[in-house]
């Protein structure tokens, strides 16, 4: 059967027997005491789960050393109850024998399909499989770019999904196909979120942007500072104002081969802050070396284009992100300065470390120009969403309730969760200006989640759907959750923008 891979991705390849290392089952759990075991189940497993220890509890993992040097290792790994079963569950499971794996040096590691369809209808399989191979990939991500010395562990060759029935090779290579595709766009959005800033410059992504682009067959337009100006961007570039490197505005378009007249027009918009000092309004020293994930935004949604478009994506997507790096200078902007947007609104910035909706509010009003049916950014916008929400879901809003339903159907498909905030014009009161049209901010820290959306809602023309999502409580350091890294970029919502793109 076919291998297939993915640049820098474990190849998976099918096969219809195994004479690897190790060879993993998959159980569910029947009762509290044992696991649903068939009768081909091998026999070290079978004396296992009659002893209770092993019963297919929910992310449970054993592994069984061959007895000889040429016996198979066995791993046994539990689903937990099939009636109160969920993807994400098969992910957490996926991403805890991925690190079994790596633990016991594993070479050539199978999975046995007929074993789990004998255990499960295909439906189930079906559901199951693609969330293993995410969550068994995702932990096992590495960005060891700048290193001397590479991760010095032994490192997997190859999985192989086990099958003798031919019957099951089309629909495992759509899954192996599908999901290597997620996996390869989330780790894309990882690495471009975690990449230093002083190579991460906006330069650097515009450039890359632009290459896969060419790949995967899309267009790419890159303005820069003098364009936008000619756009009269102000609100964007007065961000960038005291950097020595150049802003960019990066325009990505994907156009379905068939059926493009009556495909819907979905516009994705992205935060691109390359490095956030908080410019003149300087951030306080701690922990501002992570202020290289202010372009996850951005990072997100270039992941999420291309992921739509390479799984063949029915809709049109016109993709804005804007890339600056907030810093201090003699150049920069100040508190008090008075910036004209693109859509003719005057702000009056009263802090400067609040940047990310100065360069939302002018991609926001070109996003218009391009005539979609809705338009949807992110952006790790405000710390604020942490206090709101903690850590296990991002603040949701829209202006349109069908939408943010459309997208909450979409978080209940990827198991990544969003939470409605308001969107009341009221919380406007707060950031209007004596001076201009509206402040940037507010003088103290109330709300804080929503004024940032409600000052974003400026920049929507009437009609126009649109939603917004502030990530940033969930952009890095998310490793409660087992397929993420402890530290650096997660690339969470990279699946979910993707399906709402594809399913609008």
């Amino acid at each position: 059967m076919k291998s297939e891979t993915i640049n820098h991705l474990t190849p998976i390849h099918l096969s219809k027997s195994f004479d690897g290392d190790t060879l993993a089952h998959f159980f569910f759990q029947t009762d509290k005491k044992a696991a649903a075991l068939h009768s081909e189940t091998p026999t070290e497993i079978q004396d296992l789960a009659k002893s209770g220890t092993f019963s297919g509890a929910a992310k449970s993992v054993f592994f069984i050393r061959g007895s000889y040097i040429d016996q198979i290792n066995l791993l046994i790994a539990g689903l937990g109850s099939k009636k109160e079963f969920t993807p994400e569950k098969a992910r957490l499971t996926g991403a805890m024998v991925a690190n079994r794996v790596s633990s016991e040096k594993v070479k050539t590691f199978g999975i046995n399909i007929d074993g789990m369809l004998k255990g499960s209808n295909k439906a189930t399989v079906e559901a199951i499989l693609p969330a293993l191979l995410e969550g068994f990939y995702l932990a096992q991500y590495t960005f060891d770019k700048y290193k001397s010395q590479k991760n010095g562990n032994q490192k997997l060759e190859s999985i192989h999904l086990v099958s003798e029935d031919r019957k099951n090779e089309t629909w495992l290579k759509k899954i192996i196909h599908d999901a290597l595709i997620t996996i390869d766009c989330v780790f894309l959005t990882r690495n471009f979120s975690n990449e230093p800033s002083n190579h991460g410059t906006p330069e650097y992504y515009a450039n890359e942007i632009s290459k896969l682009c060419k790949t995967y067959g899309l267009k790419c337009k890159v303005m820069g500072e003098a364009e936008a100006r000619k756009e009269k961007m102000e609100l964007f570039l007065c961000v960038g104002a005291g950097s020595e490197r150049e802003s960019k505005v990066v325009i990505m378009e994907y156009t379905p081969k068939t059926g493009a007249k009556s495909a819907k027009h979905v516009s994705l918009v992205g935060k691109g802050v390359t490095f956030d000092s908080g410019g003149i309004s300087l951030k306080p020293g701690m922990r501002m070396e992570d202020m290289k994930h202010d372009m996850t935004g951005s990072a997100t949604m270039v992941g999420a284009t291309l992921m739509a478009a390479r799984l063949g994506c029915k809709n049109k997507i016109t993709t804005i992100l804007v890339f600056a790096e907030n810093m201090p200078s003699g150049t920069a902007t100040q508190p008090g300065n008075i910036i004209r947007a693109r859509n003719g609104k005057t702000v009056e910035i009263i802090n400067t470390d609040a940047e990310g909706r100065l360069v939302l509010g002018d991609a926001l009003d070109l996003a218009h120009d391009y005539k979609p049916d809705v338009i949807v950014n992110t952006a790790t916008l405000t710390g604020a969403s942490s206090v709101a929400l903690g850590k296990l879901a991002s603040a949701l809003f829209a202006n349109d309730e069908k939408l943010a339903k459309t997208l909450m159907a979409s978080t209940e498909v990827t198991e990544e969760a969003l939470w409605q905030l308001p969107l009341w014009d009221e919380y406007f009161e707060d950031i209007k200006s004596q001076y201009a049209d509206m402040m940037n901010s507010a003088n103290d820290s109330n709300g804080g989640t929503i004024r940032g959306a409600i000052f974003l809602k400026q920049f929507i023309r009437p009609g126009m759907k649109w939603a917004h999502v502030d990530l940033a409580n969930r952009a890095y350091d998310q490793g409660y959750l087992a397929y993420n890294p402890r530290k650096g970029s997660s690339g969470v919502y990279v699946r979910t923008f993707a399906h709402f793109a594809m399913n609008f």
